[in-house]
Protein backbone atom coordinates (compact mmCIF):
# COMPACT_ATOMS: atom_id res chain seq x y z
CA UNK A 1 0.00 0.00 0.00
CA UNK A 2 2.82 2.41 0.86
CA UNK A 3 4.50 1.65 -2.47
CA UNK A 4 1.66 3.14 -4.49
CA UNK A 5 1.92 6.43 -2.56
CA UNK A 6 5.65 6.84 -3.18
CA UNK A 7 6.59 9.35 -5.80
CA UNK A 8 9.13 8.60 -8.47
CA UNK A 9 11.92 11.04 -9.28
CA UNK A 10 10.00 12.11 -12.39
CA UNK A 11 6.85 12.82 -10.35
CA UNK A 12 8.88 14.88 -7.86
CA UNK A 13 10.44 16.89 -10.71
CA UNK A 14 6.98 17.50 -12.20
CA UNK A 15 5.59 18.70 -8.86
CA UNK A 16 8.59 20.98 -8.25
CA UNK A 17 8.20 22.47 -11.74
CA UNK A 18 4.49 23.06 -11.09
CA UNK A 19 5.26 24.70 -7.74
CA UNK A 20 7.84 26.99 -9.40
CA UNK A 21 5.21 27.89 -11.99
CA UNK A 22 2.73 28.88 -9.26
CA UNK A 23 5.46 30.88 -7.49
CA UNK A 24 6.17 32.77 -10.73
CA UNK A 25 2.44 33.42 -11.18
CA UNK A 26 2.26 34.90 -7.67
CA UNK A 27 5.36 37.03 -8.30
CA UNK A 28 3.83 38.29 -11.55
CA UNK A 29 0.61 39.24 -9.76
CA UNK A 30 2.58 41.03 -7.05
CA UNK A 31 4.47 42.89 -9.78
CA UNK A 32 1.19 44.06 -11.30
CA UNK A 33 0.18 45.31 -7.87
CA UNK A 34 3.47 47.23 -7.67
CA UNK A 35 2.72 48.93 -11.00
CA UNK A 36 -0.70 49.91 -9.69
CA UNK A 37 0.89 51.32 -6.54
CA UNK A 38 3.40 53.34 -8.58
CA UNK A 39 0.62 54.70 -10.74
CA UNK A 40 -1.40 55.85 -7.71
CA UNK A 41 1.46 57.46 -5.80
CA UNK A 42 1.39 61.15 -5.31
CA UNK A 43 -0.62 63.84 -3.68
CA UNK A 44 -4.30 64.35 -4.09
CA UNK A 45 -6.41 67.36 -3.27
CA UNK A 46 -8.05 65.51 -0.37
CA UNK A 47 -4.67 64.34 0.91
CA UNK A 48 -3.30 67.87 0.85
CA UNK A 49 -6.46 69.13 2.54
CA UNK A 50 -5.91 66.62 5.37
CA UNK A 51 -2.14 67.28 5.58
CA UNK A 52 -2.59 71.02 5.96
CA UNK A 53 -5.69 70.79 8.17
CA UNK A 54 -7.96 72.55 5.70
CA UNK A 55 -5.56 75.42 4.97
CA UNK A 56 -3.40 74.43 1.98
CA UNK A 57 -0.43 76.71 1.31
CA UNK A 58 -0.29 78.87 -1.77
CA UNK A 59 1.01 77.21 -4.91
CA UNK A 60 4.68 77.29 -5.86
CA UNK A 61 4.11 77.02 -9.58
CA UNK A 62 5.43 73.44 -9.65
CA UNK A 63 3.14 71.40 -11.88
CA UNK A 64 4.28 67.92 -10.87
CA UNK A 65 5.03 66.89 -14.45
CA UNK A 66 8.53 65.68 -13.54
CA UNK A 67 7.10 63.39 -10.87
CA UNK A 68 4.66 61.88 -13.36
CA UNK A 69 7.44 61.32 -15.89
CA UNK A 70 9.50 59.58 -13.21
CA UNK A 71 6.59 57.26 -12.38
CA UNK A 72 6.06 56.41 -16.03
CA UNK A 73 9.77 55.68 -16.40
CA UNK A 74 9.63 53.31 -13.41
CA UNK A 75 6.71 51.45 -14.99
CA UNK A 76 8.36 51.35 -18.43
CA UNK A 77 11.70 50.09 -17.11
CA UNK A 78 10.10 47.34 -15.06
CA UNK A 79 10.51 44.29 -17.27
CA UNK A 80 9.05 40.99 -16.22
CA UNK A 81 11.10 37.92 -17.24
CA UNK A 82 9.55 35.82 -20.01
CA UNK A 83 9.06 32.73 -17.83
CA UNK A 84 7.00 34.79 -15.38
CA UNK A 85 4.79 36.04 -18.20
CA UNK A 86 4.36 32.48 -19.50
CA UNK A 87 3.45 31.27 -16.01
CA UNK A 88 0.89 34.05 -15.71
CA UNK A 89 -0.68 33.21 -19.08
CA UNK A 90 -0.68 29.47 -18.34
CA UNK A 91 -2.40 29.84 -14.97
CA UNK A 92 -4.75 32.54 -16.24
CA UNK A 93 -6.03 30.23 -18.98
CA UNK A 94 -6.23 27.40 -16.45
CA UNK A 95 -8.25 29.68 -14.14
CA UNK A 96 -10.77 30.27 -16.92
CA UNK A 97 -11.66 26.55 -16.80
CA UNK A 98 -11.12 25.75 -13.13
CA UNK A 99 -10.78 28.92 -11.02
CA UNK A 100 -11.21 27.09 -7.71
CA UNK A 101 -8.17 24.90 -8.39
CA UNK A 102 -5.97 27.88 -9.28
CA UNK A 103 -7.20 29.71 -6.19
CA UNK A 104 -6.30 26.68 -4.06
CA UNK A 105 -2.84 26.43 -5.67
CA UNK A 106 -2.12 30.09 -4.94
CA UNK A 107 -3.26 29.76 -1.32
CA UNK A 108 -1.21 26.56 -1.01
CA UNK A 109 2.01 28.21 -2.21
CA UNK A 110 1.47 31.66 -0.69
CA UNK A 111 0.12 30.75 2.76
CA UNK A 112 0.43 27.08 3.70
CA UNK A 113 3.26 26.30 6.10
CA UNK A 114 3.73 29.91 7.16
CA UNK A 115 2.92 31.72 10.39
CA UNK A 116 1.31 35.15 10.55
CA UNK A 117 1.90 37.14 13.71
CA UNK A 118 -0.42 39.98 14.66
CA UNK A 119 -0.39 42.18 17.74
CA UNK A 120 -3.69 43.38 19.12
CA UNK A 121 -3.36 47.18 19.43
CA UNK A 122 -5.66 47.33 22.46
CA UNK A 123 -4.35 44.50 24.61
CA UNK A 124 -0.91 44.27 22.97
CA UNK A 125 -1.27 40.51 22.96
CA UNK A 126 0.52 38.54 20.29
CA UNK A 127 -1.66 36.33 18.09
CA UNK A 128 -0.23 33.69 15.79
CA UNK A 129 -2.04 32.23 12.81
CA UNK A 130 -0.52 29.01 11.55
CA UNK A 131 -1.47 28.53 7.90
CA UNK A 132 -2.15 24.82 7.89
CA UNK A 133 -4.77 22.98 5.82
CA UNK A 134 -7.75 23.94 8.05
CA UNK A 135 -6.77 27.65 8.02
CA UNK A 136 -6.30 27.64 4.23
CA UNK A 137 -9.60 25.81 3.75
CA UNK A 138 -11.37 28.33 5.98
CA UNK A 139 -9.89 31.19 3.93
CA UNK A 140 -11.33 29.62 0.78
CA UNK A 141 -14.64 28.78 2.45
CA UNK A 142 -14.47 25.02 1.96
CA UNK A 143 -13.68 21.88 3.94
CA UNK A 144 -10.14 20.59 4.42
CA UNK A 145 -10.79 17.59 2.15
CA UNK A 146 -12.14 19.84 -0.61
CA UNK A 147 -9.11 22.14 -0.29
CA UNK A 148 -6.71 19.19 -0.52
CA UNK A 149 -8.62 17.79 -3.51
CA UNK A 150 -8.50 21.15 -5.30
CA UNK A 151 -4.75 21.46 -4.70
CA UNK A 152 -4.13 17.93 -5.95
CA UNK A 153 -6.32 18.41 -9.01
CA UNK A 154 -4.75 21.80 -9.70
CA UNK A 155 -1.21 20.43 -9.63
CA UNK A 156 -2.29 17.55 -11.83
CA UNK A 157 -3.75 19.96 -14.41
CA UNK A 158 -0.70 22.21 -14.26
CA UNK A 159 1.70 19.28 -14.65
CA UNK A 160 -0.28 18.26 -17.73
CA UNK A 161 -0.02 21.80 -19.15
CA UNK A 162 3.73 21.76 -18.49
CA UNK A 163 4.03 18.49 -20.42
CA UNK A 164 4.81 16.15 -17.52
CA UNK A 165 1.58 14.13 -17.67
CA UNK A 166 -0.67 12.49 -20.18
CA UNK A 167 -4.29 13.58 -20.39
CA UNK A 168 -6.28 11.93 -17.61
CA UNK A 169 -9.71 10.42 -17.96
CA UNK A 170 -12.54 12.38 -16.40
Amino acid sequence: MAEQNRRTAEQRRAREAAQREVDRFIAYLQGLDTIDQIAHQGRSIMGMWADFEGKPPSGSGFSGFCVLADKLEKIRMRNMPVEFTRAYERLRTMAAKSPLCVEALVVDRFYRGRTKIAIDPFTEQRHEIHWNDPACAQLLGCSVKVFQRRVSKGYSQLEYRLGFREAEAA
